[in-house]
């Protein structure tokens, strides 16, 4: 029996978004929010910046914007930022189609993040979320040190 997918449901693009925007602070990259009605093409956009007792938005701040990127890349829901993030950190991905799941491991002996395919939409949100997950877990660990 094929197991039928989740769908891009609202609580599930909110799980994406609170991924990314956690890799972002890891990142050091600053700060993002999602908008109430996200779609699976929906950018994360930098954080309104409180100055002066006014809500500025980062793009009207110089401060803020030198260096940082204005839009964060979807890291859960698009091949192209979560290869280059997987490159980015070295990132090994082992997919298991006998057991319906992907894994991915940070390396240096950490445990590997695994998720089943028939807890995401498709097989490739597993993997993006596996990778964001495994990222996560290895710049966390990188804190420790």
């Amino acid at each position: 029996m094929i197991p039928v997918p989740k769908p891009w449901s609202e609580q599930y693009l909110r799980e994406c978004a609170e991924d990314e925007i956690a890799l972002a602070q890891l990142m050091r990259l600053g700060r993002f929010s999602a908008p109430a009605g996200m779609t699976q093409d929906t950018l994360l956009v930098r954080a309104p910046v409180r100055s002066g007792g006014f809500l500025r938005g980062a793009a009207n701040n110089p401060r803020t914007t030198m260096g940082m990127i204005g839009e964060l890349p979807r890291w859960r829901r698009d091949w192209v930022a979560a290869g280059e993030l997987s490159a980015k950190l070295g990132l090994s991905i082992h997919q298991d189609p006998e057991d319906g799941s992907v894994s991915v491991s940070a390396g240096n002996r950490r445990r590997n993040v695994t998720e089943r395919y028939e807890d995401h939409p498709s097989n490739d949100a597993a993997t993006w979320a596996a990778i964001a997950r495994a990222a996560i877990q290895k710049l966390e660990a990188g804190k420790d040190n």
